[in-house]
């Protein structure tokens, strides 16, 4: 576990993506880098994706592989294509990390992504992904963090919702809060099943709550 900020800002799930073996990072920042390779145990690839540093909102990802909208450039592509599997989906729908909610066994998606393209990542990643909410938000992605030992939902996930989670990644979901109060989890947390990096603003309590559903 570590605390974090990017730039001064605690949001540090907005700048980066991580699974087992690979963190997507958008800005450089050797703190931030060093903390992201040794805490969580991954390589880092640095890009823009869409040409946005908020690679945590841009692109959905898994073990098997990241997902991104055809509106990412060619390089930014290269660059992603040199260290893991891609999948281009064609949509406007560029923000596919707040949409997406995944970890190695399943995922839930924003309700509105097109059945066509749910069906075009789950088969690229191997996995069951279903249309949900987490406490009534669509951008699954940010309500949320899984990883394939535990999950953090926002606090005002119901019981249908943190049921689908179990169900479909195998996981024991909590509930909680990060940076003070911020219940969107995902933009606030770097998660894998080894550790997890945290907002600077984050209180011992919730802290404990992150622990205890990441780290079971």
């Amino acid at each position: 576990m570590k605390l974090l900020a990017i730039r001064g800002n605690p949001l540090i799930g907005l700048y980066a993506k991580v699974s087992e073996d690979i963190a997507i990072v958008g800005v450089r920042d050797e703190k931030f880098e060093n903390s992201i390779k040794n805490v969580l145990s991954v390589d880092v690839v640095f890009t823009t994706i869409c040409g946005s540093e908020l690679v945590g909102a841009m692109v959905a990802l898994n073990s098997r592989g990241a997902v991104v909208s055809d509106s990412v450039s060619s390089k930014e592509l290269e660059i992603l294509k040199s260290k893991l599997e891609v999948k281009v989906v064609r949509t406007p729908m560029t923000c596919l990390g707040n949409n997406f909610l995944l970890n190695d066994r399943g995922g839930i998606v924003h309700p509105e992504v097109p059945e066509k393209i749910v069906e075009e990542v789950a088969d690229f990643l191997g996995i069951e992904i279903s249309p949900g909410t987490i406490g009534g938000i669509k951008t699954v992605g940010m309500a949320g963090v899984v990883t394939n030992r535990g999950a953090l939902l926002h606090p005002n996930a119901n019981e249908w919702e943190v049921k689908k989670v179990k169900k479909l990644m195998s996981v024991e979901p909590l509930k909680g809060t990060a940076n003070f109060g911020n219940d969107m989890v995902g933009s606030s947390i770097l998660a894998n099943s080894k550790a997890y990096i945290v907002g600077k603003d984050t209180t011992g309590y919730e802290l404990g709550v992150i622990d205890e559903a990441l780290l079971p």
